[in-house]
């Protein structure tokens, strides 16, 4: 059933979901398979199985090792990888046109007949604690860890998409093969389509490979999370402050995600924003300071990040609540929200030129939404926001009696720096 010129949405006699873009002026193609389940589906004891998983699902199948699928993937001038995110472990191949049928054959082999053994288990695991240890070290992209497990403590939510290193050092092979049967099955399927390619034949892929693999067990069963407010430490060595907060906002299925989304662009986003303008050119007191909304199927965060020496710590949280404080009550300047709606476009317009990037966003809007919209239909989601849509949005969202923070500096320093901030506004 065609949605938007050639973005389709179709079902496989067995129901499963398939989304197809057909781009005739490509020369490639990307194919992927994405399964609803994440690390926010984890059992407490099993932080990073979702992961974990899926980096044995590139260790071989029944009928090709790992180094076979390298060497058939790379002389069809192609790649295979994969992510994990909260809601979704994602699978997907890039090819040539030409070579749509290895890229499908190797996609669809590793999805049915992975070989998950007890060797590549071992081998893996390693791996999987190397990149969290990587992750740790990178406070940039810790803090965001950091301020999930604040946020959502108490709650999966609260997973890393990673895992945690004891975890995953203690999961057996045959947690993962009851992980591999429960989840990568039907109804938690939906394979997306990019490029030069001809739907049937795609479709006709999808029901022949994918439609007898079975049934998960169970539904997705999915608690909406609670916000959590407050200003955590967690201690590291150095002179650096790197802290990130968050307020509650909106989910994937809200329409005032899109006016949320929008307070945070003007606010944050790009080096024309309030807080890059004032704590970075006109104070110099960061080198790096952003906002960003964070959408999950159910919740949504907007989540503020900097890094400074810990001495400017305090004033850069001063200014920054200044800056949102004068952005409630103030409204916006001119031009700010053509502004901001032309960024937005502009990131869109240039990340989806390439099969790859269309893929990917085509498939984690349907899993997030479970619907299938074209480019230009949310560039209009976003052409429809009023000023008064923003400032009410931001009035609603921006409030200090919500606000959770993740602080990752020396521990005296660090303490400090919370005592010090409990008394802000905006």
């Amino acid at each position: 059933m065609p949605t938007h010129e050639q973005v389709s949405l179709y079902h496989t006699p067995g129901g499963i979901p398939v989304i197809i873009e057909k781009l005739p002026y490509f020369r490639s193609v990307a194919l992927s398979v994405n399964v609803m389940v994440g690390s926010r589906d984890e059992a407490a004891d099993k932080s990073g199985i979702a992961h974990l998983l899926e980096h044995l699902m590139f260790k071989g199948t029944k009928d090709q090792s790992a180094k076979q699928i390298a060497d058939m993937i790379e002389g069809a001038g192609g790649e295979l990888n994969g992510f994990t995110t909260k809601e979704m472990t994602s699978f997907h191949v890039f090819s040539l046109d030409e070579t749509i049928e290895t890229a499908e054959k190797l996609l669809s082999s590793m999805m049915v007949h992975p070989l998950i053994d007890d060797d590549h288990v071992q081998v893996e695991k390693g791996v999987v604690a190397q990149e969290i240890n990587m992750l740790e070290e990178e406070p940039e992209s810790y803090a965001h860890v950091l301020l999930d497990r604040s946020i959502w403590r108490g709650h999966p939510m609260a997973n890393s998409e990673s895992g945690e290193v004891g975890c995953v050092r203690r999961i057996s092979t045959e947690d993962l093969r009851s992980f591999y049967e429960r989840n990568y099955r039907k109804p938690k399927l939906t394979v997306v389509a990019c490029g030069n390619l001809n739907p049937k034949q795609v479709l006709k892929w999808a029901a022949e490979n994918f439609d007898d693999i079975g049934t998960a067990k169970g539904e997705v069963k999915r608690s909406t999370p609670r916000f959590r407010s407050s200003i955590d430490v967690y201690p590291k060595d150095g002179d650096q402050a790197y802290v990130e907060l968050g307020v509650p906002a909106f989910g994937a299925k809200q329409q005032q995600r899109f006016a949320a989304s929008l307070a945070a662009v003007i606010l944050g986003a790009g080096t024309s924003s309030r807080l890059y303008q004032r704590i970075r050119e006109e104070e110099g007191l960061v080198y790096t300071i952003y906002m960003s909304p964070a959408i999950y199927s159910d919740c949504g965060v907007i989540e503020g990040y900097f890094s400074s020496s810990v001495e400017n710590a305090e004033k850069v949280i001063q200014l920054s609540a200044e800056e949102m404080r004068r952005f409630k009550n103030e409204g916006l300047e001119k031009g700010e929200l053509e502004r901001a709606k032309r960024w937005v476009k502009g990131v869109f317009l240039r990340k989806l030129e390439s099969t790859e990037n269309r893929m990917y966003w085509l498939g984690e809007n349907h899993m997030l939404t479970g619907k299938v919209k074209s480019l230009q239909e949310m560039v209009e989601e976003f052409e429809s926001i009023t000023e008064e849509d923003v400032v009410k949005t931001a009035n609603e969202v921006l409030k200090v009696k919500k606000l959770c923070m993740a602080i990752h500096a020396p521990e005296k320093e660090g303490k400090e720096l919370a005592k010090n901030i409990r008394g802000i506004d905006f």
